[in-house]
């Protein structure tokens, strides 16, 4: 069985949120199909055994991005571990893993999870073509890079002049949620639990709400969501919001909706939420990639009413009727589709859970994988 190590320079154990839980997932399935050594930061605490060795070489201070002497014990250890191919979580370590391969001999792959310059640059950061260089050096180093979305792939192709023999799409992988038996006494629970009226159409919206552009998406349903609500909607309304990191201001803007709006902040059981609601809103404008609480939501089933930013990346060809678009900044088209409730009884396509699979993800990665071994 090949020997793969990954190096993922940040912690993502226990994993809660998205990017977390995207490495966590492609990590446990790729563990299937390779002896896998994963990388990290001391910081990570696993819930339970892994089916990988998690070795924590990096401290947690930042300096461990450009920190050299790691770089000797990872050659080193590659040497005696008889490691086989190198990989990397996004492009930061990319210098190290260009060394790597140049001392070892073994060849690396990326693993990302967006165009990392377009992303900043979508947020306003002066220095993303300072990223976009190096971002697309790391690249075209890389025996081979794996892309969250066709969009990413394509992008990448085209703008930082990749061999499209050298790409390939792994998207987030989800694993299928346990089935919920009961979606009424959670809806009674949850609607108790914040005093929600039974009679209540519930939107939900979750993120890690310290990001910026989850926080942008707050703002936009305190100043256009909301208010828009209020004159069109023909019934009772809630919008929950949870996620930790919501800054004071937002949380007393939320107070003053008088209930329409309501912040749990972190919860830990995100399917009680899930299954409460009746729609699931993503009006993100900004961030780059995939956006992975549309395919959270959509795996519980939920109908998805987003932005076309917020959908970017996203197979609609596998969602079926259960992804809603509406086009950037048309925030009636948006409410629009927020009440047009007719399809969400339905369930998400097996086909969406069929091409978001960790399993098949993974199993298709470590292909490309044995293949590169093989070759001289």
């Amino acid at each position: 069985m090949m020997h793969v190590l990954s190096i993922a320079p940040y912690p993502y154990l226990p994993a809660r949120q998205g990017g977390e839980l995207f490495i966590a997932g492609y990590y446990a399935a790729l563990a299937h199909y390779c002896r896998l050594t994963v990388v990290s930061v001391q910081a990570n605490q696993a819930e339970g055994p892994l089916p990988y060795a998690l070795w924590p070489l990096f401290t947690n201070s930042r300096t461990r991005y450009l920190n050299v002497f790691y770089a000797g014990q990872l050659a080193k250890a590659i040497r005696q571990k008889n490691v086989q191919l190198l990989q990397i979580e996004h492009p930061y370590m990319g210098w190290m893993a260009v060394w790597l391969q140049a001392r070892t001999g073994r060849r690396f792959v990326v693993h990302s999870h967006n165009i990392e310059a377009a992303r900043f640059r979508s947020m306003g950061k002066k220095w993303w073509s300072l990223l976009w260089a190096y971002e697309k050096w790391v690249h075209r180093k890389a025996a081979h890079s794996f892309f969250i979305s066709r969009e990413d792939a394509d992008t990448a192709i085209r703008e930082y002049g990749l061999d499209p023999q050298k790409v390939s799409v792994a998207p987030y992988g989800i694993t299928a949620p346990p089935a919920v038996t009961d979606h009424t006494a959670l809806r009674e629970q949850v609607c108790s639990r914040h005093n929600i009226p039974s009679n209540s159409t519930i939107f939900y919206f979750n993120g890690a709400l310290g990001y910026q552009p989850n926080q942008q998406a707050v703002r936009k349903i305190l100043t256009d969501i909301d208010p828009l609500l209020q004159k069109t909607a023909a019934s009772p309304y809630v919008i929950l919001i949870s996620g930790k990191g919501l800054p004071a201001e937002l949380i007393a803007q939320v107070k003053a909706t008088n209930g329409r709006i309501i912040y749990t902040g972190f919860v830990n059981d995100i399917g009680e939420y899930f299954a409460a609601a009746d729609v699931f809103i993503n009006p993100v404008l900004e961030g780059g990639g995939v956006k992975t609480k549309v395919l959270e939501a959509l795996a519980y089933h939920k109908t998805v009413v987003s932005t076309a930013s917020g959908a970017i990346g996203v197979n609609t060809n596998v969602c079926g009727n259960k992804l809603q678009v509406a086009a950037d900044n048309d925030w009636q088209q948006f409410i629009t589709l927020m009440l047009q409730q007719n399809n969400t009884a339905e369930a998400t396509p097996p086909s969406f859970f069929e091409y978001y699979s960790n399993t098949n993800i993974a199993g298709d990665a470590s292909a490309v994988m044995q293949a590169l071994i093989a070759r001289p």
